[in-house]
């Protein structure tokens, strides 16, 4: 009895594997044909099945697309949220980090139309978590002054930014996750100390 039991373990883990396998070649095309119309074919070559295999755990393309959008959904989902302002320098760290690990997932996300399409479905989650753990520190801040602020320190919390850093400037892994945190850091540090951004840079003022 004890056997079967660890036969079948065993059986489920190989088959979440090979699932796992096809959803990730399929969200790989996410990026090379920026569509849906994935190549079950490719896919099946990538994740080392037949297309007969692919077939049964993914009937059709509809419930192919499904799959990779709730794989995708629950990779990211890993992400943390941070409930504090203290914690949102180690959230850009780990959110860094995770980004890294997962570089041509995140890749594929930003920039497919369908990748897109399933980030909008989780962006705004992160950011009201975001918004919320900011609010102790622009609780001096009006409310037209606070939202930029928040926006601000966000935009360096996101996926987005960690790309341009990587594409754009080449700088990667620790690098960018220690300079990304460091400049929330200050942010933070300065609006704890009741800094205004606003007089800070001479901007006009705001009701």
């Amino acid at each position: 009895m004890r056997k079967r039991q660890y036969d079948n373990r065993q059986r489920e883990e190989k088959a979440a594997g090979t699932r796992t396998a096809i959803l990730r070649a399929l969200a790989r095309q996410l990026v090379d044909n920026n569509s849906p119309d994935f190549s079950v074919a490719d896919a099946a070559r990538e994740a080392g099945v037949s297309t007969r295999t692919v077939f049964r755990y993914f009937p059709t393309r509809e419930h192919m697309l499904e799959g990779v959008s709730e794989w995708v959904s629950g990779v990211t989902g890993q992400v943390p949220v941070p409930a504090t302002p203290q914690e949102l320098p180690a959230t850009v760290a780990t959110s860094y980090r995770f980004f890294d690990q997962h570089a041509e997932l995140m890749r594929a996300l930003l920039l497919s139309d369908l990748g897109r399409g399933i980030r909008s479905r989780l962006a705004p989650h992160r950011r009201k978590g975001i918004s919320r753990a900011l609010d102790p520190v622009v609780a001096g801040l009006t409310p037209a002054r606070a939202a930029p602020v928040k926006a601000m320190i966000g935009h360096l919390v996101t996926a987005e930014t960690w790309w341009q850093l990587r594409d754009g400037f080449g700088i990667q892994g620790d690098d960018a996750a220690a300079v990304a945190a460091w400049a929330v850091r200050l942010m933070i540090d300065a609006l704890e100390r009741g800094d205004d951004p606003y007089r800070a840079t001479g901007a006009p003022a705001r009701p």
